[in-house]
């Protein structure tokens, strides 16, 4: 490899994977500013290229995340909300996939970012979205790689499922994806509406969206029931 190759290389990573851009556009920096990592080679510059790579990936998590749940952390759930310690074990010692079922407001979601915020923190490729975000940016005229994304990241959390609207487009769409971490062992959150029994909640996946796809997200995976009582915040003064 010669001396200029790093260089290019490094132009070509920094335009693909910078927060916001599509590919193949250029970065404001690159414009104003020569960007130091064109002047490593060797090890230097992978390194330099992963811990970039990571920071991206970290922004983009923080980028889809609601600012609501960026606090959100184990010693913070309630004590119905950690499902007798298996929140917080699930990451480090869990099944591949972990559904959070249970009646609304009960703190599905906020248990699920307790877990993808310690993930992110520890270096994990987290990518976090509602299931209608993730169907709206798997359109055509979505966003370019959401799909790469989901497959392809260390851990994916799916919230509200059963929130958007089912179409045989979205089914298939949902059935690749799941079917693509599972079959890989990829980590896989899922959070969703469903009645208050382990029983009910698959028969309300499976009456939405196919015995299909409810087997393959729950055979082989953790599923934990929320049932404390509704979580809310009244303002009673302004």
């Amino acid at each position: 490899m010669t001396s200029t190759e790093p260089t290019r290389i490094g132009h070509a990573f920094t335009e693909f994977t910078a927060p916001g851009q599509r590919r193949g556009q250029a970065g404001a920096s690159t414009m104003s500013a020569r960007d130091p990592i064109h002047d490593l080679v060797g090890d230097e510059w992978v390194a330099a290229m992963r811990a970039r790579r990571a920071a991206n990936r970290n922004a983009g998590y923080v980028k889809h995340r609601q600012a609501r749940y960026a606090d959100a952390s184990y010693t913070k759930l309630r004590a119905d909300q950690t499902a007798d310690g298996k929140i917080a074990a699930w990451f480090d010692r869990g099944p591949r996939a972990l559904v959070i079922a249970g009646p609304s407001r009960t703190g599905k979601t906020t248990a699920a970012y307790a877990i993808t915020n310690d993930a992110a923190t520890r270096g994990a490729w987290v990518v976090a979205r509602t299931a209608l975000g993730l169907s709206a940016a798997l359109k055509p005229d979505g966003e370019p790689f959401a799909l790469q994304y989901a497959l392809d990241c260390d851990l994916l959390l799916l919230d509200d499922l059963g929130r958007e609207r089912v179409t045989d487009w979205w089914l298939e769409q949902l059935q690749h994806i799941v079917d693509e971490r599972c079959g890989n062992q990829r980590r896989l959150i899922v959070t969703a509406n469903t009645p208050a029994d382990s029983a009910a909640a698959f028969d309300s996946l499976a009456e939405r969206y196919g015995d299909p796809l409810a087997e393959r997200l729950i055979d082989g995976s953790g599923l934990v029931v929320l049932d404390g009582e509704p979580i809310r915040e009244v303002v009673t003064e302004w």
